[in-house]
């Protein structure tokens, strides 16, 4: 997989469909080619925002040294999960940052999207996927030398904070987390 920061806008992206992927993508993770891989189709998948419920396009490329392929997702989203990015630090921010409760949650999101059906499982399915990925994110953090503070004993809450720090006009957050890292955010350990 490739995250690739096209934009920061899912409205924009979703417009655009398959004309937001206009660059080139180079290097190959498997094999270390560095030159440009090949597109090598579309497929379509689900992106769940706090508003709306929509297909997403997703380009795949070919590397032409080891032939393996790789889907390449805009940075709104994380490999294997539906809710974007945005809902999923929303949900985890508001639930240890703000300690809103549960119900509270649940209600915010789904007032803003009538389609949906959020519930209680899913605000603890977030959590403990965050609690699992807590140590590998507080590690990224340490790249950083104005995230350095708290790293030695960090909460979920200031790695949330930190996450809502990030300077997302020099860097945004889940592409530079894919490069500089062995896993993506919330990957299954």
């Amino acid at each position: 997989m490739i995250i690739a920061n096209y934009f920061k806008s899912i409205t924009k992206c979703l417009n655009l469909g398959k004309e937001i992927y206009t660059s080139p993508i180079y290097g190959c993770k498997f094999c270390g080619y560095e030159g440009m891989l090949h597109r090598h189709g579309y497929y379509s998948r689900n992106v769940i925002t706090k508003y709306y419920i929509k297909r997403v396009n997703i380009l795949r490329v070919k590397c032409p040294s080891c032939h393996k392929t790789h889907a390449v997702l805009p940075s709104f989203l994380i490999p294997y999960y539906q809710y974007s990015l945005d809902f999923i630090f929303e949900c985890l921010y508001l639930s240890y940052v703000v300690k809103d409760s549960y119900s509270n949650i649940v209600e915010h999101f789904n007032i803003s999207n009538p389609d949906l059906s959020f519930n209680a499982s899913n605000i603890s399915s977030f959590k403990k996927r965050m609690e699992e990925n807590k140590s590998i994110v507080n590690s990224f953090f340490a790249n950083f030398d104005f995230f350095y503070f708290g790293i030695d004993n960090p909460s979920i809450s200031s790695i949330l904070e930190k996450i809502e720090a990030f300077p997302e006009d020099i860097l945004e957050f889940n592409s530079t987390f894919f490069k500089m890292m062995p896993n993506y955010f919330f990957a299954k350990n």
